[in-house]
C-alpha cells in the first residue's frame, strides 16, 4: 500500500504543490525539475539526513517541447508538465517507492496554444490550464485511478487575452487568473459537479498595468495581484459564491519598480513583494477583517539585483528570494509581531549562474534552487537562524533549464 501522504488544501502560501519551474514531492523523498531546453524533466532523491540531491535511475524524463512548469496533483501520485512550445500537457504517474515517472496513459494531452500550467482545485477531480497564446482556458477531469485527463464539454473557454497563471480559491468554487500586458484580472465558478467553468459576476475586473499572478489570502477572502508596469499591488475581497472580485479602500498599494509576486505568509499576517528593478522587497501587514495592507516598518528591503520568486519556510519564520542578475540568494527572518525583515547570518548567500526560482522543502530544513544559466540546482541546509550552507555535493546537475 502506498504511504504518500494525501495533500488535503491547496497551499496558497508558498506554491510548494503549485506549478513551478521545480518542486518537492509532498513526503519530501523527491525533487522535479522541468528543463525548457532540454525537452525533460530532471528528478531526485532527496536525502533526509544531508538534503543531498541523487539523480533517479532513468532521469531525466522526456517530456513535450519546452515543458515550463510541473505540477504534482492533492493525491501526490501524479506529475504533469506544461509544455509551452508543443501546446501540451505530460502527465506521469510517480512511483512511491522510487520516484520514478512512468508516462500516463494518452499522455501528452492537448491544451491550447502555449499552456503556462495547469492547477487542480482541491478536491481533485479537476484541472485547469491558462492557454497563454489561445486566450483561453482547458478544463479537465483527471481520472483519480491512473491519472489521465479528459477534457470537459467547452473546453476551451474563452478568457481574456494571455492569461498568465491560474489560482483556484480554498472553497474549490473559482478560478482566478490575471492577464498580461492588459489591465484586467478574471474570475470563473466552478460547477461542483461537472468543473465546468462560467465567468464570475463582473468578471473581468479592473487592474493596474500588466497584472501577472493573482495570490489568495489563506482564508480564501482576498486576493493580491502585483501590476508590474504600474508598480503596485491591487487588492480585492473575493465573493466565492458569485465569483465577484471587489476592489479594497486604498488599492492599489504601492510599491517599488516592477513588483514580481505577491507572497504571503502561512498565518496570512504579512505579505511580501519582490521588486524586480529596484532590488528590494516591499512588506506589508494585512488587515485581517478588511485585507487591506500596509506597509511594515522598514519596507522595503534591500535584495540583490533582479529579486525573482520568494518563498517563505513552513513556519512563517524566515522568508528567501533568488536574485536572478546577481547569481545569490537573499535571506531574512520575519519579526512576529511587525512583519519587519532582519537579514540572516551569513547574507546574501551564492548561487549558481541566473537563478530562477528558490522552494523550502515540507520540513523547513531544506532548500533548493534552479539556476537557469549554469543548468544545475543549488542545495542548502536551513539553520535555526535561517542561514542557508550548501548541501554535501550541491550544486546538482539537471538539464537545460533556460527559458528562451
Amino acid at each position: 500500500m502506498s504511504t504518500t501522504p494525501r495533500i488535503s488544501t491547496v497551499d496558497y502560501v508558498t506554491e510548494r504543490h503549485g506549478p513551478r519551474l521545480l518542486i518537492i514531492h509532498p513526503s519530501e523523498r523527491y525533487l522535479y525539475l522541468a528543463n525548457w531546453a532540454s525537452n525533460d524533466i530532471s528528478a531526485y532523491r532527496i536525502d533526509p539526513a544531508s538534503g543531498t540531491l541523487h539523480a533517479l535511475a532513468g532521469a531525466p524524463y522526456g517530456a513535450g517541447t519546452s515543458p515550463r512548469a510541473v505540477t504534482i496533483d492533492f493525491s501526490g501520485r501524479f506529475l504533469f508538465a506544461a509544455n509551452w512550445d508543443s501546446h501540451s500537457i505530460s502527465g506521469y504517474a510517480i512511483d512511491d517507492a522510487t520516484g520514478a515517472l512512468t508516462p500516463l496513459p494518452e499522455s501528452p494531452f492537448a491544451t491550447g496554444p502555449h499552456p503556462r500550467n495547469i492547477r487542480f482545485e482541491a478536491s481533485n477531480r479537476f484541472g485547469y490550464v491558462a492557454n497563454a497564446g489561445g486566450d483561453s482556458v482547458s478544463m479537465y477531469a483527471i481520472n483519480q485511478r491512473h491519472g489521465s485527463l479528459t477534457e470537459l464539454p467547452g473546453s476551451p473557454v474563452p478568457s481574456g487575452p494571455k492569461p498568465r497563471s491560474m489560482m483556484v480559491d480554498p472553497s474549490g468554487r473559482l478560478v482566478m487568473t490575471a492577464h498580461q500586458d492588459t489591465t484586467l484580472v478574471s474570475s470563473y465558478r466552478i460547477d461542483p459537479t461537472t468543473g465546468v467553468l462560467t465567468p464570475g459576476d463582473g468578471s473581468p475586473f479592473p487592474a493596474g498595468s500588466d497584472p501577472r499572478f493573482v495570490t489568495v489570502h489563506p482564508s480564501g477572502r482576498f486576493a493580491y495581484v502585483p501590476n508590474q508596469r504600474s508598480n503596485g499591488v491591487s487588492a480585492y475581497g473575493i465573493d466565492a459564491l458569485s465569483g465577484r472580485l471587489t476592489p479594497m479602500h486604498g488599492s492599489p498599494y504601492e510599491t517599488r519598480r516592477r513588483p514580481f509576486q505577491v507572497l504571503v505568509v502561512p498565518d496570512g499576517t504579512f505579505a511580501y513583494v519582490a521588486n524586480q528593478e529596484s532590488r528590494s522587497l516591499s512588506g506589508f501587514s494585512i488587515d485581517p477583517t478588511t485585507g487591506a495592507l500596509r506597509p511594515v516598518p522598514g519596507s522595503p528591503f534591500r535584495a540583490g539585483r533582479q529579486p525573482i520568486w520568494p518563498t517563505v519556510d513552513p513556519a512563517g519564520r524566515f522568508i528567501y528570494v533568488a536574485n536572478k542578475a546577481s547569481d545569490s540568494v537573499s535571506g531574512w527572518s520575519i519579526d512576529p509581531a511587525t512583519g519587519a525583515l532582519s537579514p540572516v547570518p551569513g547574507n546574501l548567500f551564492a548561487a549558481g549562474r541566473r537563478p530562477r526560482a528558490i522552494i523550502v522543502a515540507p520540513s523547513g530544513r531544506f532548500a533548493y534552487l534552479a539556476n537557469e544559466d549554469s543548468n544545475d540546482v543549488c542545495g542548502y541546509a536551513i539553520g535555526s537562524d535561517g542561514r542557508l550552507t550548501p548541501v554535501p555535493g550541491s550544486p546538482f546537475a539537471a538539464g537545460r533549464i533556460q527559458h528562451g
